[in-house]
């Protein structure tokens, strides 16, 4: 099995971290980004010599970590202990439910020698300050003082819902890679967007371990209205594409799934109520495509991969991060021919409660609309912004559509001289997040820009001709920079010394003809009370 970089840099990590005295590790990767593939190589990349356990709480989850270790230890033998499956005593991986094993006086638990273990795996280890789990860890003597035995926990969420940490099971996060990361990496698909409010009011519903109750919070959304309009958004802005719809409860996922087949849209709903085999049956019908959307609650956050999902409609609002993370990397992982996994966030009216949205999580403001954009074309935007535009107050703007309307016009508060610049006297301009000008007259700008090494760099530059780039000082921070910049000005230009000051007369009047011309030529809104200098000051930014 060949193991991308980071993964190979992930078990380095683990094994210098244990060397260096971290016997309980935790490990943060995004979901599709191969944990089970990682801890599959821990027997040989360790030379295991006492047997492994690998802790889950699902039946997915074991069956699928059963599997990649299997696929990666083929002279290994690893069994499963569940319900009414159990381990062999010779088995040298066991992949063990918590459930089982963590119940108060469990005799299964006993039954595991803990002398026989050295390395456990915590999978989806967000679970883990639970009792039953701490239950199980105890049994093993992975806190006895001097022990030599490792745990390993992995998880896309190191934060529980209920506020509860992990720092009573784990002593450091060894190895860490988010989301977006890993998306600009290539290792992940795209993320797409779209932010559809609603008039569904949650003011009233209660927050219970960090999020909604759910039986108030069902009956707020699970209405004939809401669920109508899913669908209608469904058939605007996913239709052909195979999506996953995370509802509530049972009762509305049903009639979302109702909803969907009453408009002709082929779907199904899956919940833990339901017999394994119609299960079964409904996840295979959405895998080939006899299903375009599929319903769920809690079902599917954790423990399924589909990556053939192109579409992640979140009818469930919610206030926990790690649940917003489980719903939509339920889509993100690479699949041929899929070129984003595209979100549909059905945001309700709330006075009272801050809501989790993907534009939040991707560091972008919470309300902003992507309009179908992914996060990684948005961040190119913003810094095309940012360089072309920067006058621009990026955060006012509440969708893509505003923001293009907000860079056709002149906004005269973007104008204003920056904190930074403000000591001094001159008409200096911010072009950028680490990047100052001063146009001096005779085609010639001065320039401040941060170095590789977090230095400064005074460049003198003519814009015309050869376009000659000089350097005239390097400094360790932005004032230095700015004196060194004025000084060099005063002495050796002074006669244009009068033009750049900020204060200068001429900077009062109407803009020139050619000036309009300038701007009408990027295709800029021209306000009435724009002056001679602030036009100056425009053109100076996009040239």
């Amino acid at each position: 099995m060949r193991l991308r970089d980071y993964q190979l840099e992930c078990l380095r990590t683990i094994h210098r971290r244990y060397r260096a005295g971290v016997r309980r590790q935790l490990v943060c990767l995004p979901t599709g980004t191969g944990k089970t593939v990682i801890f599959a190589q821990f027997p040989t990349f360790f030379r295991m010599k006492h047997r492994m356990l690998v802790l889950a709480h699902r039946e997915e989850l074991l069956d699928q970590a059963a599997q990649k270790l299997r696929d990666a230890n083929r002279d290994l033998r690893v069994d499963v202990e569940q319900g009414g499956r159990r381990a062999a005593e010779d088995a040298n991986v066991v992949v063990a439910s918590v459930a089982t094993l963590g119940r108060s006086g469990s005799k299964r638990l006993a039954a595991l020698d803990p002398s026989q273990f050295n390395l456990i795996v915590v999978d989806e280890a967000h679970h883990a300050s639970a009792e039953s789990w701490h239950r199980v860890l105890h049994h093993f003597g992975v806190f006895a003082e001097g022990t030599r035995k490792l745990v390993v926990g992995f998880t896309a969420t190191p934060k529980r819902t209920d506020g509860a940490g992990l720092e009573t099971i784990f002593e450091e996060i060894v190895f860490e890679r988010d989301l977006p990361t890993m998306i600009a990496e290539g290792y992940l698909s795209p993320v797409a967007a779209y932010r559809v409010e609603t008039n569904v009011d949650l003011s009233r519903v209660r927050t219970k371990m960090g999020d909604f109750v759910v039986s108030q919070l069902s009956g707020a959304v699970n209405t004939e209205g809401r669920n109508e309009l899913v669908v209608q958004i469904q058939r605007e802005r996913l239709s052909g594409r195979k999506a996953v719809c995370f509802c509530v409860d049972v009762a509305h996922a049903l009639k979302v799934a109702a909803a969907f087949q009453a408009a002709g849209v082929a779907a199904a709903a899956v919940h833990g109520d339901m017999p394994a085999d119609d299960r079964r049956r409904a996840l295979a019908d959405f895998r080939e495509g006899r299903v375009q959307v599929l319903t769920n609650c809690m079902v599917l956050t954790e423990g399924y991969d589909e990556p053939s999902i192109e579409g992640i409609i979140l009818a469930r609002p919610t206030k926990s991060t790690v649940l917003y993370t489980q719903m939509i990397g339920r889509g993100t992982r690479l699949h041929a021919g899929k070129q984003d996994v595209t979100v549909v966030d059905i945001v309700d009216a709330t006075r009272d409660h801050s809501l989790v949205t993907l534009p939040g999580l991707f560091g972008f403001k919470d309300h902003f609309d992507l309009e179908g954009t992914t996060t990684t074309k948005f961040e190119d935007i913003l810094r095309w912004v940012e360089e072309k535009r920067p006058w621009v107050q990026v955060g006012e703007a509440t969708s893509i559509t505003d923001l293009r309307h907000r860079c056709r016009r002149i906004d005269l508060f973007g104008l204003e001289t920056p904190a930074e610049l403000a000591r001094s006297r001159y008409a200096w301009l911010k072009v950028g997040r680490a990047s100052y000008r001063l146009p001096i007259g005779g085609s010639e700008t001065l320039a401040l820009n941060r170095t590789l090494l977090n230095g400064w760099e005074v460049t003198i530059r003519s814009a015309g001709g050869t376009g000659q780039r000089t350097t005239i000082a390097t400094e360790t921070s932005l004032p230095g920079a700015l004196r060194a910049a004025d000084a060099w000005f005063e002495k050796e230009r002074p006669k244009a010394v009068g033009l750049a000051t900020r204060d200068s007369r001429w900077r009062h009047g109407h803009p020139s003809d050619k000036q309009l011309a300038v701007l009408q030529r990027f295709g800029l809104e021209i306000p009435k009370e724009l002056t001679r200098g602030d036009a100056s000051r425009v053109i100076g930014m996009l040239s």
